[in-house]
């Protein structure tokens, strides 16, 4: 939905500086092909991508430690989800049924003037050939033919002659040509009331084009008095050029217009830097960017996190109940889990923007438990969160959230199944000091981790990542220290080993 949203601002605006810079100017053939592709460079636009790294800020490490579960916050008794139509599913429905009349539309206005061609008598002429019928009330073209009244078309007559060149050159320049491909795009793209602007605006380009090629072979006051003969009420056909229409204004005073030469280079670069300036803007991606530690002595990197005392911890708006009661509302223990008495935690790690929003979102646990998915669906739709406060100002925080999925006693009334209980850990600050000793030689990370006093560690967390980036996990599955607080891993010279343990910020290994 978000890259339909984009095709549709980013058609606007290119529209709008068409109309703003060349719409009234005499660039007819640029014109013409501006229009042509607005719409379909309005199309690529969501899709190209223009990398912009900006430096990201150091956080503030927080961990939500968990405790003995029985005293952990109120238990969440959930009921099997039910499975919900998603919104695209009815988006893609009532574009194919939308779609599919206006084809059926378009193609039945294509048939009944193609038969028109069949059955009605023709006149050769040097370029194309002429049709002459009753229900045609005011002059057109459609592809190689030109449609006329019998009454309107005289031998020899001076008007005629005028009529018949104005159709003439759409028929050169092939204008049907791009009629066809607007309203194949109106059909594809209904939902974009642009495309109508779009065509609206190329009928009366071509109309422009045939004015220009008239008047500068026949006498610029006759052609004008003929344009105003036509002005009879007319809904002209699709598919068609018609010499009559409802842009005579527009269309007398284009006729008028002096050519400004100066002015029309500058309305060119005017636009060109407009359109620039907003293809960029759609395209440009920001990412954060952390900057690199430099050092050839050192085969090993270490980062850490900032550990500055708070003033107050972010939070859940409305504390833990609300997002308890949230949580019961965005996430129902899976069926399959019930069914398979299927238990386990899973750490969640993020950042609390300054402005309360959620960043960063990915599993921390190390242990793959199957309910990794669930909860992350929980904290990335979660509504913004309270800031952390520091020295009176809200800053970044990083935080690390424990959900239990367990089972309970009480069977379902509907199922009979168990009933499926979240719960939530209580918020606990870390503490700096992690000490990682660690060595990276022919593919294999090894090493040993210590408390700030220097005693091992075992059961650390060692888990693995193609980047120093958070969102740029391989696996959730990783190692763990020994009892001596030894760990081996193999891992790519590239990627980066993020060390965690209770109550500790992590420390990140890294080989340049």
């Amino acid at each position: 939905m978000v890259v339909l949203v984009k095709f549709i601002g980013c058609s606007a605006i290119l529209f709008l500086f068409f109309q703003l810079f060349l719409a009234d100017e005499k660039t007819f053939t640029l014109n013409r092909w501006l229009l042509l592709s607005l719409i379909p460079a309005a199309m690529l636009v969501p899709f190209i991508s223009l990398p912009l790294w900006l430096p990201q800020e150091s956080t503030v490490a927080i961990n939500y430690l968990p405790h003995v579960q029985n005293h952990s916050t109120p238990v969440v008794t959930s009921v099997p989800p039910t499975q919900a139509i998603p919104t695209e599913f009815w988006f893609l429905s009532v574009h194919l049924a939308i779609t599919t009349l206006l084809f059926a539309k378009k193609t039945s206005a294509l048939l009944k003037l193609i038969n028109w061609t069949k059955k009605a008598s023709i006149k050769p002429l040097k370029q194309a050939n002429l049709i002459l019928s009753e229900k045609v009330i005011s002059p057109f073209s459609f592809g190689k033919y030109v449609f006329m009244h019998p009454s309107t078309y005289k031998e020899d007559s001076g008007r005629t002659e005028m009529i018949i060149k104005h159709e003439l050159i759409h028929i050169a320049q092939k204008h049907h040509i791009d009629l066809a491909l607007m309203e194949f795009i109106s059909v594809i793209c209904w939902f974009n009331p642009i495309v109508f602007m779009v065509k609206k605006a190329m009928v009366l380009n071509h109309e422009y084009l045939a004015d220009q090629g008239v008047k500068d072979a026949v006498h610029p006051i006759k052609y004008k008095k003929l344009l105003l003969s036509l002005t009879v009420p007319n809904n002209p056909l699709l598919w068609t050029s018609a010499i009559s229409s409802s842009t005579l204004k527009h269309r007398l005073t284009m006729l008028n217009k002096p050519l400004k030469e100066k002015t029309l280079r500058l309305r060119i670069v005017y636009f060109s830097l407009s359109t620039l300036m907003i293809v960029t803007g759609f395209s440009l991606k920001i990412h954060a960017h952390q900057p690199k530690l430099d050092s050839y002595d050192r085969p090993t990197q270490l980062e850490k996190h900032q550990n500055a005392p708070l003033d107050r911890l972010p939070e859940f708006k409305g504390g833990m109940a609300a997002f308890t009661k949230y949580a019961n509302n965005e996430a129902k223990y899976p069926l399959h889990a019930r069914k398979k008495g299927k238990e386990g935690q899973v750490l969640l790690q993020f950042v609390v923007e300054k402005d309360g929003s959620l960043t960063n979102v990915y599993v921390n646990s190390g242990i793959e438990t199957g309910f990794e998915f669930l909860a992350e669906r929980i904290i990335k739709n979660a509504p913004d969160f309270n800031p952390g406060i520091q020295n009176g100002h809200p800053v970044r925080v990083q935080v690390t959230l424990p959900i239990f999925f367990k089972l309970s006693n009480v069977k379902s009334d509907t199922d009979q199944l168990p009933k499926g209980e979240i719960s939530f850990g209580e918020i606990l600050p870390n503490k700096d000091g992690l000490k990682v000793d660690a060595h990276y030689s022919n593919g294999l990370w090894t090493g040993t981790v210590r408390d700030p006093k220097g005693a091992t560690l075992s059961g650390a967390v060692i888990e693995e990542y193609r980047s120093s980036s958070e969102v740029d996990k391989i696996t959730p599955v990783g190692t763990v220290t020994n009892t001596d607080g030894q760990f081996s891993i193999k891992a790519a010279s590239s990627t980066v080993l993020v060390v965690s343990y209770s109550g500790y910020n992590n420390v990140k290994l890294r080989r340049d």
